[in-house]
């Protein structure tokens, strides 16, 4: 069988296997893997990328991936930005929005339509950014697969709502029909459309009452041995700083969070990880019992020596795999509502659901002082991950999706 993907990812993201997108992908990657013995990805990526060596290019992915595969750069477009390609030609297709239009311009499309015109048992388009490529092409594959990780209509009437505001901010929200719309078209060419989460599917279905949309979680191979709770006293936050909403997330920590949690926990330390961290703002200052590590290869030595792991977000989407992450380890997690949305974690005795500074760190002093509590917390988070968010399970369901023809 041979298949086709489509993606806006890096193809250099791909050997960085900490990050939450590949990390999805993977899932999805096995699973064809194991149908398809001729594997062709398409990443929208910057043009600098063509001049590297085809064939190395190809090794170095099928490596990562774990199978064979043919690779292909499809260059991002780049255009002036003014006032109306800004915000005014974004209020009637998603393809033309500042932050989609360098991934499906009209030549990516043009690209990604003459790939398509190629035989392909099957199309795999990864994200509302590539399908946008594919909608733009005007093509309509017969056996394409979507997998729509956020909810991007959604995401963006968060971000464009969300303190601090101004008026170009405010004005993105604009662009929320556009995106609802391209995701409905591209669940309507799809044989499946797969999310993260219940909530997601239920507020897709909402707007496309007839697609077939699948929740396929974010899932991780289970660790072998539960390092649990650290006796040190160390707040962990990991998250990609490439990130807008994890840039702010940490940050909240360190300016407003942590500092109540030192208050009362005076030998407290919070440790910011993942690529970008040892960039953040807040390191100029030097805050005190602060370490900034950056990207971080050994998660099992970073997690051994965390106490609890914490996700202040309140904007982005999809699930955080830091956190299915985090119950794998069996270690006790402290999270905003919007950070944990879409996850079956139980509040108060899975996980802590606090949005507030004051309460968010109170949640963080209390099991601080509770040695028991963070056991008893970690280790049904364990177990909740084991049932819902088991990789080896989450990729047995793909690939059945995938392979059954009577959908």
């Amino acid at each position: 069988m041979k298949a086709l993907i489509i993606t806006p990812m890096h193809p250099e993201l791909s050997m960085v296997g900490g990050v939450g997108v590949t990390r999805r992908m993977k899932l999805f990657m096995s699973a064809l893997g194991s149908l398809s013995n001729d594997i062709h990805i398409a990443y929208l990526a910057p043009s600098s990328l063509l001049a590297q060596d085809q064939g190395a290019l190809e090794q170095l992915q099928a490596r990562f991936w774990g199978l064979p595969l043919k690779a292909t750069i499809v260059p991002r477009g780049t255009r002036r930005e003014t006032f109306r390609n800004h915000y005014l030609d974004g209020l009637w297709h998603a393809y033309d929005q500042p932050a989609v239009y360098s991934f499906a311009g009209p030549e990516q499309a043009q690209a990604v339509g003459t790939l398509l015109d190629q035989e392909h048992d099957l199309v795999f388009v990864h994200h509302l950014i590539g399908m946008c490529a594919v909608l733009r092409s005007g093509r309509r594959p017969k056996n394409m697969f979507f997998d729509l990780d956020d909810v991007d209509h959604r995401v963006r009437l968060r971000y464009a709502l969300s303190p601090p505001r101004w008026p170009g901010k405010l004005a993105y929200a604009a662009h929320v029909p556009a995106l609802l719309a391209a995701e409905r078209r591209g669940i309507a060419l799809s044989r499946q459309t797969f999310v993260c989460s219940a909530a997601d599917r239920a507020t897709l279905r909402r707007w496309s009452p007839g697609g077939r949309i699948t929740v396929v979680p974010n899932a991780l191979p289970v660790p072998a041995v539960a390092t649990g709770p650290a006796s040190a006293p160390n707040l962990l936050f990991l998250g990609a700083c490439e990130y807008p909403p994890n840039i702010e997330a940490a940050e909240r920590l360190v300016n407003a969070i942590f500092p109540i949690v030192r208050n009362a926990v005076p030998q407290a330390r919070l440790i910011i990880a993942g690529g970008g961290s040892d960039r953040l703002p807040s390191r100029k200052h030097s805050p005190a019992n602060v370490d900034y590590l950056g990207y971080v290869p050994d998660l099992d030595a970073l997690y051994a020596n965390a106490r609890i792991v914490c996700c202040p977000l309140v904007n982005g989407g999809g699930t955080r795999i830091k956190l299915i992450e985090a119950a794998g380890y069996g270690l006790p997690m402290v999270s905003s509502h919007v950070g944990a949305e879409g996850l079956d974690f139980a509040d108060g005795s899975e996980i802590l659901l606090r949005d507030g500074d004051a309460d968010f760190a109170q949640a963080c002093i209390g099991l601080l002082r509770d040695e028991q509590a963070c056991a008893r917390l970690g280790d049904a988070a364990r177990t909740r991950m084991r049932e819902l968010y088991d990789a080896g399970k989450i990729v047995d369901q793909v690939r059945t999706l995938m392979s059954d023809r009577r959908q």
